[in-house]
């Protein structure tokens, strides 16, 4: 007999509205793969932007679709070769975009997207952790190789990949900038400066973490020094490039179990902050969209 589940799906590209909390065929775990049980998938920008079509020219679908990347739960079952995790274990991860399937009650995927979740963070921390933690960290340490000594500009940074970008530029020894909109200055305790991302300043960076794009990033090329790197995660394109002495380019990130698992230690410590975590049934899906749409710095996290 066929073993069923609860999932959210849609089956063409729309609103909110085409989410569907349904029952769907469980998956079972392949070579190579797990069984995860989810307890806890966090919700993203790129999982409305996936849902409204806005990335099918990139990243294209065979629609229905089960979307959804960050995880956490307990292993339920191992696939043949898996040899790193066992029945039982706790674990969260990133699934990479070309895969998806987080807003489920179980999820198959590989068993090297998976870190364990250490004593002392919930598995709604972890889930709420994974693509914006690493996306943040990956952009500044990877794309931008930002060093210690180097003035690092983060725009964006109250939400999670922009918060991320901060504390992994401090921990690299940078001066790390962060702009954010007028009113939510005050907001920013975690950076070595805070300034308005819609006013010019006359300050130098060796490099631009940018979360916003469009004319916001466009309004900070100038302030890089010559040979500086702005590397955006945005979607909004950014209109132009006015100098050739400057690279401006667009990053994605990558599973990465071995970072997730050293993020993971440095929010237990204290190292690194998360924002607001607040928790949504599964069925609630909806309605979590559409905050995450309207905008804020929340981070929510679906509960199966």
């Amino acid at each position: 007999m066929m073993e069923t589940m609860k999932a959210v799906r849609f089956s063409r590209y729309g609103g909110a509205e085409v989410l569907d909390y349904c029952t769907v065929e469980r998956p079972a775990a392949g070579p190579g793969e797990i069984l995860l049980k989810v307890l806890a998938a966090g919700v993203n920008p790129a999982d409305y932007k996936f849902r409204a079509g806005a990335l099918a020219g990139h990243r294209p679908k065979v629609l229905p679709v089960v979307p959804g990347m960050d995880v956490a739960g307990v292993v339920a079952a191992c696939g043949p070769g898996v040899e790193r995790l066992a029945v039982g274990d706790a674990v969260f991860g990133m699934l990479p975009p070309s895969r998806l399937g987080g807003y489920a009650e179980y999820v198959a995927a590989s068993s090297g997207f998976f870190a364990p979740i250490p004593d002392g963070l919930s598995s709604h921390a972890a889930a709420a952790l994974a693509t914006a933690a690493l996306t943040g960290v990956e952009l500044v340490e990877d794309d931008l190789g930002i060093r210690s000594g180097q003035r690092l500009l983060v725009i964006g940074a109250l939400g999670a990949v922009g918060r991320a970008a901060v504390f992994a530029g401090r921990r690299r020894g940078a001066h790390v900038t962060a702009a954010v909109r007028r009113g939510r200055l005050d907001e920013v305790t975690f950076a070595d400066e805070v300034i308005d991302a819609g006013t010019p300043c006359a300050a130098q960076f060796d490099g631009i973490a940018d979360t916003v794009g469009g004319e916001t990033a466009l309004s900070f090329i100038g302030n890089l020094r010559a040979g500086g790197v702005l590397s955006s995660v945005s979607t909004v394109r950014i209109p132009g490039q006015p100098r050739s002495d400057v690279v401006v380019r667009s990053f994605v990130c990558y599973p990465d179990p071995q970072r997730l698992g050293d993020l993971a230690r440095a929010v237990i410590s204290g190292e690194q902050l998360l924002q607001e975590i607040q928790s949504l049934k599964l069925a609630d899906v909806a309605e979590a969209h559409r905050r995450l749409e309207s905008g804020g710095s929340i981070k929510f996290v679906l509960i199966p």
